[in-house]
């Protein structure tokens, strides 16, 4: 398993960036992908459990969420229509169609699309390539120590009923390598230090959200049943498995940078 961890990472990692780097539409097309394939998923764990998701509003919405920003005037609008459509649909389609249904489709499309749009708002922000590259190393730095403190001392769980694997000194673990990850990735890259202690501030909530993160998806994967989220990345399951800590970090960075 450690081995096709590390080879989708050798292989992933150096292609993620580069997509970014490129920027532009690229960029944005990237984190498009990502959502999508992170709803697919959801959805396919729905349906394992038989559950049926409302693919085309929910897409509509994760849509409209992700590029909200870009057409203020009227995404309310957009929204109530989205809104409109999936209530009707409900009524016409009921009890094929649960409330249950409807609400877990609206989920994950707003938690994606909402969380995703901030990915799409750094791009424009100065130096958007390397805030995006700090996101990464704050969530890679604290899985990476999660998982080795948790594997080496690990013994007090943590948060047993969702995610066994994990303890009390994983998270600590987390911790202190979001707070290394985030003083080298400052001190060795051009780019305005803050200075310490607001360093020391993003580390921590980072490593925290990210961790919160990483259990709510565990706690869908519990709910469904399934033990990933899906099969696309080798050793790491789907996107959702893979980006799950990511996407509660990307607001915290981007108002970080843009407050």
């Amino acid at each position: 398993m450690l081995k096709a961890r590390v080879l989708s990472a050798v292989i992933g990692i150096p292609l993620l960036l580069t997509i970014l780097y490129a920027g532009g539409f690229y960029w944005k097309a990237l984190f498009f992908v990502l959502g999508i394939l992170a709803l697919k998923e959801f959805f396919d764990m729905m349906k394992n459990a038989s559950y049926t998701p409302l693919v085309l509003p929910a897409y509509a919405l994760f849509l409209t969420l992700l590029f909200s920003h870009l057409y203020n005037a009227c995404f309310l609008a957009v929204l109530f229509l989205i809104l409109l459509f999936s209530v009707i649909y409900y009524v016409l389609k009921y009890p094929a169609v649960s409330i249950l249904d409807l609400s877990l489709s609206f989920l994950i499309a707003a938690y994606a699309g909402f969380l995703l749009n901030y990915a799409i708002r750094i791009a424009d922000l100065t130096q958007a390539f390397t805030i995006i590259l700090l996101v990464f190393i704050l969530t890679w730095s604290s899985d990476i120590g999660g998982y080795f403190v948790g594997k080496k001392w690990g013994k007090n769980k943590m948060a047993p009923l969702l995610s066994p694997a994990k303890s009390w000194e994983g998270a600590g673990g987390s911790v202190l390598f979001s707070v290394l990850g985030c003083f080298i990735f400052f001190h060795t890259i051009a780019i305005e230090n803050p200075g310490s202690a607001y360093l020391l501030l993003l580390a921590i909530i980072s490593s925290v959200v990210a961790q919160f993160g990483d259990l709510f998806i565990s706690g869908a994967k519990r709910f469904f049943k399934v033990k990933d989220s899906g099969r696309l990345i080798p050793g790491h399951g789907g996107v959702l498995d893979r980006f799950d800590s990511f996407l509660l970090v990307l607001p915290l960075v981007y108002f970080f940078f843009s407050m």
